[in-house]
């Protein structure tokens, strides 16, 4: 278990499944998702996270983005993040938490990462939020790196309110409180003892 929160903060390295749901994909692709039913939504939902197309997870999304299934809720919030690119904009940002790095390192990763991200980009984070927001309050599950993952996004979110200043970033209120909220969630999830928990606690710290 300790060593759990390294598996999803290494990148979430998709290259095994690529290319094993091609086929469906473009399958999916010639339908309009919107249509689909129930099953068929997530099948496609799945199908789209597990290939790490941002298109396709863009796709998928707005199928699901609407529902206020609160089982749903959080399986469209990872499309969300997917879409808008979290898991390989931090990809650097992501790995040094893994390993420990210092605060200096990981600020200065993520001021790199935030350059990479549009505007259209940080709307879908925000989304992912109000997602799971919205599932917490209906009794839905959510999962440790849905937590995390939306979590790091918003610190994106928050950089950007301001100014692309790292060091300014406010964690008082408003989006960088949502994130470290967030973050803290996923912390809590950990035994408190466990090296996962510990990470996460010196990740939040730095903000």
């Amino acid at each position: 278990m300790q060593r759990t929160l390294l598996f999803f903060l290494c990148v979430w390295i998709f290259v095994s499944c690529e290319g094993v749901f091609t086929t469906s994909l473009v399958e999916w692709a010639q339908r309009d998702p919107s249509q689909l039913s129930r099953s068929q939504k997530i099948n496609f939902a799945q199908e789209a996270l597990a290939s790490g197309d941002k298109d396709s997870m863009k796709k998928a999304y707005e199928a699901l983005k609407d529902t206020s299934d609160p089982s749903l809720q959080p399986l469209a919030a990872e499309l969300a993040v997917g879409a808008a690119g979290v898991k390989d904009a931090l990809a650097t940002v992501l790995g040094k938490v893994a390993a420990g790095s210092t605060e200096e390192e990981i600020k200065s990763a993520l001021q790199e990462a935030f350059e990479s991200f549009s505007d259209a980009d940080l709307t879908l984070i925000t989304e992912a939020a109000t997602l799971l927001a919205s599932a917490e309050s209906g009794g839905g599950t959510i999962t440790a790196d849905q937590y995390f993952i939306t979590g790091v996004g918003l610190l994106v979110v928050a950089l950007k309110d301001a100014n692309g200043d790292v060091n300014q970033i406010d964690t008082s209120s408003g989006t960088g409180q949502m994130a470290i909220d967030l973050l803290t969630k996923a912390k809590d999830q950990f035994a408190p003892d466990s090296e996962a928990a510990k990470l996460l606690n010196d990740f939040s710290g730095y903000f």
